[in-house]
């Protein structure tokens, strides 16, 4: 019976002998039992050039009259002008926007009762051509109550193109990232990734339109300088794309 009790002993003590024993500070043994995950991460840029395709006209209509009636009368009866003369030059009618119009009342220095009622409503207009530029320079020279206030220059596939710059980044990117993976024999699953989106210049370019004489000899030096400055048609899309991934 001894020898069975001490042979139970001695098994069990080769089999604790036999264990694999762990020495280490804390954060040792935690990097051994829990081994911190491995990640990269890969940037890649892309940039797309464009021009603005469309412009924005603002023209102010006018009218004014001792009568409100006949002020409001006249008002709608030159922007139903400019509508007509502008879809009769192929401008989408859903091109042309009325704002909300506004009177404004003309004291005299004796009474309560205003001399006259003065209608501005702001017709907008959006063309894609010199040709409505065309048909919107005649509309201004021929009526006393329109003026041409402001032109908004825009890219109409704008958000085309900032998904465009996003995929052109993130190909470059995944391209990297196989390039890794074949020549280092690793495994990579991406896990987060961010996005900077940045325009060298604004996508919409306002130039607020005000009336002068010119001397006619100093006409040719006006085009001059107008032909020196910076052109604002080009606009360009550019993106900075960062995949973290984990290295399985």
């Amino acid at each position: 019976m001894k020898f069975k009790i001490m042979t139970i002993a001695l098994l069990f003590t080769l089999s604790a002998s036999a264990e694999t024993e762990l020495k280490g500070s804390p954060k040792e043994l935690k990097s051994f039992l829990h081994p911190e995950v491995k990640t990269i991460s890969i940037t890649e840029s892309a940039e797309e050039i464009a021009f603005k395709d469309e412009a924005v006209l603002s023209l102010l209509v006018t009218t004014e009259d001792d009568k409100l009636a006949i002020s409001l009368s006249k008002n709608a009866k030159v922007r139903a002008d400019i509508s007509s003369a502008l879809t009769a030059n192929k401008i989408p009618l859903e091109n042309i926007k009325n704002s909300k119009f506004s009177t404004s009342p003309d004291y005299g220095w004796f009474g309560n009762k205003p001399d006259s009622y003065k209608v501005a409503n702001t017709v907008t207009v959006v063309i894609n051509n010199e040709t409505g530029l065309q048909s919107i320079a005649k509309i201004v020279d021929s009526y006393d109550e329109v003026t041409l206030i402001s032109t908004e220059y825009r890219h109409s596939e704008k958000e085309l193109y900032k998904q465009k710059v996003k995929e052109k980044a993130l190909n470059k990117v995944l391209k990297q990232k196989e390039f890794y993976a074949k020549s280092l024999g690793l495994k990579l699953k991406p896990i987060s990734f961010t996005n900077q989106a940045s325009f060298a210049n604004d996508d919409i370019e306002r130039i607020v339109v005000t009336g002068s004489r010119v001397k006619r000899s100093d006409y040719s030096s006006v085009n001059s300088e107008e032909r020196s400055q910076t052109s604002f048609e080009k606009i360009t899309y550019s993106t900075n794309v960062t995949v973290q991934f984990i290295v399985e």
